[in-house]
């Protein structure tokens, strides 16, 4: 049974922390505005229309929608990777645009709808409950206007499956990495081991979980939240 005094995976700041040159590195900075440019063409979208950036880590996609002239609320769970979204938001001048706000996204409240929601970079699936899964998407179709559009990118399980690799070595940025998988529970699980030697020859290595849904899953939970028209693309 797990320990009542451990984190899960995704509220473990360790794992944030040491992983974050890992998983936003100068490249993926980089890739955000290609990302962003896909998020408006996909969901026709036009500034100054109110977005909500679901698990928006330091704040990539949401500061970048900031500086396009979008009105950004970007929510996390980890307090760090929220100071640095801040910092570069009152750095640039786009705290009139964008705020960052510490929240589980099972509990997302608004006072004003938003015209969009994004969730990006396998945001969803963390939980180890399902039912989890349903609470954020339900939290998220009431928080959007009447009209409003959820767009998510992930791993879907069709594709995961296609490509599946046990382990995977590269090396980025003078990082040496490994990354090893594991399909668990049908495919319904994807099973994850980071190891990375950093710059300064220090060993990092962490193990996780989250859920992978095909098209059908995830359109069926979805259409359980609330949402009526659902496409799907890639």
């Amino acid at each position: 049974m797990k320990d009542k005094e451990t984190p899960h995976w995704w509220s473990d700041k360790r794992f944030w922390s040491e992983f974050a040159p890992l998983m936003f590195d100068v490249q993926r900075w980089n890739d955000s505005a290609g990302d962003v440019d896909g998020m408006i063409k996909l969901t026709g979208i036009a500034a100054p229309s109110g977005i909500l950036d679901v698990g928006c880590g330091p704040g990539r996609h949401s500061l970048e929608l900031a500086r396009r002239g979008y009105h950004v609320t970007g929510i996390d769970i980890n307090d760090s990777y929220l100071k640095t979204a801040e910092d570069i938001a009152v750095s640039e001048g786009l705290t009139d645009s964008v705020e960052f706000r510490h929240c589980d996204m099972r509990e997302i409240t608004s006072g004003e709808p938003f015209s969009a929601a994004f969730s990006f970079f396998q945001s969803l699936g963390y939980f180890e409950d399902p039912e989890d899964d349903l609470r954020v998407c339900r939290r998220i179709y009431e928080v959007l206007e009447p009209d409003g559009v959820f767009l998510i990118e992930m791993d879907g399980k069709e594709a995961t499956a296609a490509s599946f690799e046990e382990k995977v070595w590269f090396e980025r940025e003078g990082r040496i990495i490994l990354l090893e998988n594991k399909a668990e529970a049908a495919w319904s699980m994807l099973y994850n081991r980071w190891q990375f030697r950093d710059t300064d020859g220090s060993w990092h290595e962490y193990e996780f979980s989250y859920r992978l849904y095909s098209a059908v899953e995830l359109g069926l939970l979805l259409e359980k939240a609330g949402f009526s028209s659902i496409e799907f693309f890639g």
